[in-house]
């Protein structure tokens, strides 16, 4: 503005160049503390910046043999590091945010084993025991705890004398999955 002795000066402009804002991805969603292979299966959860974009989970590449991700939600495969990715796209106005990453350990798996129905065993005759197994691949084996009332070879039973024969299922871990606590079954002879 001007006043008594002088004028309003002339407007003048100066021009600014607005770049794109940054976006920063926060997990809100902790990290599972227990998760094993073939256990409950966890969906991560993280804010992002002012773009609007959805915020997109991934697996590391490194990580695709312990877990998996489908619809949003982790999966564990294997024993070791599972790296979760989180993503979101820039618009006009904002840049892509860097990559967050989400990192925890993956633990062994349990098994458990689920006799079948007792066979009926008398002396002198055999009988057929049946028990399925947890997901090592590992097969069930079986055993007589009481060798002098039963025997087992294979998955035959046969009756040696009069009594409670007590056969005992067993299966062995592996990389992923822990041995399947041994559980019995007994059947009348």
């Amino acid at each position: 503005a001007g006043n008594a002795n002088y004028t309003a000066a002339p407007q003048v402009t100066q021009n600014i160049t607005v770049g794109q804002g940054s976006q920063t991805i926060t997990f809100t969603s902790a990290a599972p503390a227990a998760a094993v292979v073939g256990g409950a299966t966890y969906t991560p959860a993280a804010t992002g910046g002012a773009s609007g974009n959805a915020v997109v989970f991934s697996i590391a590449a490194g990580s695709s043999t312990v877990c998996s991700i489908s619809g949003g939600v982790v999966s564990f495969i294997g024993v070791g590091s599972c790296t979760v990715q989180a993503n979101q796209a820039g618009n006009t106005n904002y840049t892509a945010a860097p990559q967050a990453t989400q990192a925890f350990t993956v633990g062994q798996g349990s098994q458990t084993i689920t006799f079948g129905t007792a066979p009926t065993v008398n002396v002198g005759t055999t009988g057929t025991v049946s028990a399925t197994g947890g997901a090592s691949g590992n097969a069930v084996i079986f055993t007589s705890t009481t060798p002098a009332v039963c025997t087992v070879s294979g998955t035959t039973v046969t009756g040696v004398t009069v009594g409670t024969c007590t056969i005992a299922a067993n299966q062995a871990g592996n990389a992923n999955y822990t041995a399947a606590p041994q559980v019995t079954q007994n059947i009348t002879v």
